[in-house]
């Protein structure tokens, strides 16, 4: 099956999760965040030729609260959809446009 998320379920141990996280950055940040809302899981590194993944494995008992951190690890590493400035702005402004002309359009149909 197809995941997009960093995270499922435990093969051999039901009842735990597992978050696999590619960078140490984000790992880190990870781990300081379950350890802030005391949250238990239990972590391990695996090394494979030049690439490192780090897994970090959390009961589902507390998986909503380590969904929330997880959550905030990918915002707080997260960047901008449209990278451009002054190409976010200018899109920004034609979607306004484009909502202005439909309002008009609608207001004079009626």
């Amino acid at each position: 099956m197809f995941n997009i998320t960093n995270y499922f379920d435990h093969p051999t141990r039901p009842g735990h999760t597992i978050f696999r996280f590619y960078k140490k950055e984000r790992a880190s940040a990870f781990q300081e965040l379950l350890e802030k809302e005391d949250i238990w899981f239990e972590c391990e590194d695996h090394e494979e030729d030049d690439k490192t993944t780090y897994f970090f494995g959390v009961k589902n008992g507390s998986i909503k609260a380590a969904n929330r951190c997880n959550y905030l690890v990918n915002a707080q590493f997260r960047k901008p959809f449209i990278t451009n400035t002054y190409l976010r702005w200018g899109v920004f402004v034609i979607a306004i446009i484009v909502l202005t002309l439909a309002l008009i359009g609608y207001i004079n149909q009626h």
